[in-house]
This record gives structure tokens, sequence and C-alpha cells, in this order.
């Protein structure tokens, strides 16, 4: 077992073995799936091109090697178990995403499914009080909310994974967002910590892990998007978000960070009145002659944040996104100065 080594070298470690393991397994994935037929069609392009589906398969396999190898890197129990837990807690997401991208749960199984993603750490909180049910708030500082955070710990799971399933609709929708949450997160935590460079601190661990898992996969996921990250990726991805909020204790900082994911998500929800797959819901955008996102006005269809970005008139899909990136920037730069509110009281 590895030891003696710097905490900076476990950074810098745990930021690029994902980023070689991600940049050799989706040239691989991609081939593999379409030589298979395992393919989706890009409707918002006017050649429809067939595009590899599932990459999140590798944003998850990529996520277990390197928790493995950091478990090898690091010194202490403590952290080999935290790192274990928060491996084992996006693994569970990132199966029941596979299993929706092979069989399509529904709308209401899938959520429900996804609680027991938060089982890990609730277990780990019992038995080994790897986090504390203490959450940071502004003006407040650290609360203590003990059997009400258990109870709404499954939720802290399963609303950030559908949140970032909902949001992942155009070519590197997904992953950019995500990048700028995780980035946000990191500045946060520095300045809530204190940013000690001698000491390992477990969530900028998981946060490079993840960003630089989701550099490469941006990379071929952008415009015009060689892969997509499916349900497996996206449910990964959004439960490693909950899980490093939990694990953390930025919780708060975290729901700041991911407004734009939260809006999308519950616009959708309250203008349906429910869960429903998008599939079974009325398109809410439409393609123009010249390839140009905008509004169905379909009263049927659910509201979205796509829709406020369109609203003055039809974008190109880059631009979107470039409206969801800006949008996801603002909320992660209140994210941080909500850090330096909390830091101010603690």
């Amino acid at each position: 077992m590895v030891t003696s080594i710097t905490p900076i070298l476990i950074y810098v470690l745990i930021f690029l073995i994902p980023i070689l393991l991600t940049f050799i397994g989706l040239p691989y994935h991609i081939r593999f799936m379409l030589k298979r037929g395992i393919y989706g069609v890009d409707i918002h392009k006017k050649e429809k091109p067939k595009v590899t589906e599932m990459g999140g398969i590798v944003i998850l396999l990529s996520i277990i090697i390197t928790s493995a190898l950091g478990i090898l890197l690091v010194e202490t129990n403590v952290e080999r178990f935290t790192i274990g837990i928060f491996c084992l807690t996006v693994t569970i997401a990132g199966i029941i995403g596979l299993i929706d991208d092979l069989v399509k749960l529904s709308a209401i199984l899938k959520p429900l499914l996804l609680l027991v993603a938060s089982v890990p750490i609730i277990a780990s909180g019992f038995y080994h009080r790897l986090f504390v049910p203490e959450p940071y708030l502004p003006g407040v500082g650290q609360t203590r909310l003990t059997i009400v955070y258990y109870i709404l710990l499954p939720l802290i799971i399963a609303v950030p994974s559908n949140s970032v399933n909902m949001l992942d609709v155009f070519n590197g929708s997904m992953a950019s967002t995500s990048i700028i949450v995780l980035i946000a997160i990191f500045i946060a935590n520095i300045v809530i910590s204190g940013g000690n460079i001698n000491s390992l601190d477990m969530t900028n661990v998981f946060v490079l892990m993840m960003v630089g898992t989701l550099i490469v996969f941006w990379i071929f996921n952008r415009y015009p998007a060689k892969v997509f990250a499916g349900d497996t990726g996206s449910l990964t991805v959004g439960a490693a978000m909950g899980a490093i909020a939990v694990l953390g204790q930025l919780e708060i900082v975290m729901i700041i960070a991911m407004i734009p994911f939260i809006m999308n998500s519950f616009g959708i929800i309250g203008s349906v009145r429910g869960l429903f797959e998008r599939r079974e819901m009325a398109r809410p955008t439409k393609m123009t002659k010249d390839w140009k996102i905008e509004s169905t006005r379909d009263s049927k269809a659910p509201i979205t944040l796509v829709g406020l970005l369109i609203q003055n008139g039809p974008l190109h899909e880059k631009d979107v996104v470039k409206g969801f990136n800006i949008l996801t920037f603002i909320s992660g730069i209140f994210a941080v100065v909500t850090a330096f509110l909390i830091k101010m009281v603690i």
C-alpha cells in the first residue's frame, strides 16, 4: 500500500487518472457501440447523425477505477472508507441509470430506486460518523438537524440525480454545466475549510475526480456530439454531486450552485403536474427551417429552462448551451459568495 504521499500529489493523480481513463475508454466505447448498432439519433441536427449512446458507462467505470486507486493512495482508514462510500453511492445510481437506458424504467420507479443510492451514506453516518448531520447555513453557521437530516438525506441524492438528468438535453449541456458547478463547489470548499494544502480534503478529492472525468467526456459530447451520456451518465454525475454535498457539509452551497438544474426540473414537474418520462410529454421545442431551436407553443408542453432562453426568439443549439453555462456560472458565483457568508460565522 502506498504511504507517505503528499496531499498535492494525491490531488494531481486523482485529477489525471480519470482524464487518462476516460480519454482511452470513450473512443473504444464509441466504436464498440456503433458496430453493434447501439446509437441514438441527434434530432437537433439537419443530417440526423447517429450518436453512440450510454457514454455514461465510461464515466462510471472511470470513477470506480479512480476510487479504487484512491483507496491505495490515501493513508487513513477514514479516508479509505469515505472514498468507498462515495464510490458505492455513485455506482448504485449509475447502475440504476444503466438499467433505465436498457429497459426504460417508469418516471415514478426511477426516482424511487434512486433513494436506495443514499443507503451507503446513511449507514456510514449511523455506524462510522462519516458525515455530520449539521449543515452550514449563511448567517447562522452550523445547524443541528439529526433525525430530520436523515429523513431528507435520500432526497439529497435523488433530486440532484434527476435534475442533472433533466438538463442533459443538448450536446455538451450536462458536462459543461456540471463542471461549472463542481468548480464552484471546489472554490467554496476552500473558502470554508481554509484551504490547508498540508491535509487531504476528501471533498476536493471527489471534485477533482469528477472534473477530470467530465472534461474529457465534454470533449466528445460537445457540439457536434460523438457520444451521449444516457441516464447512466447523468444519474452518476448527479449522485456524485449529492454525495459531495453531504460528505463535505456543503448542502446549501450545492443547492445554490445547482439553481438552474433545480429551476429546470421543478419547472417541468410543476407544469405537467407529476413525474413523466420525456417520451411521455409533449415536446417543448422544435427546429426551425434554418435549424434553430424554438418553442412549440404547445400548452401541454412542460416549462423548461430552454423555454426561458428562447422566449425572445429561436437560438442555435450551441447558443442554448451557452445560456445554460452562463446561468450556471452566475449561480456558481452566488454559491461562492454563500461560502464566504458561512465562513464569517464559523
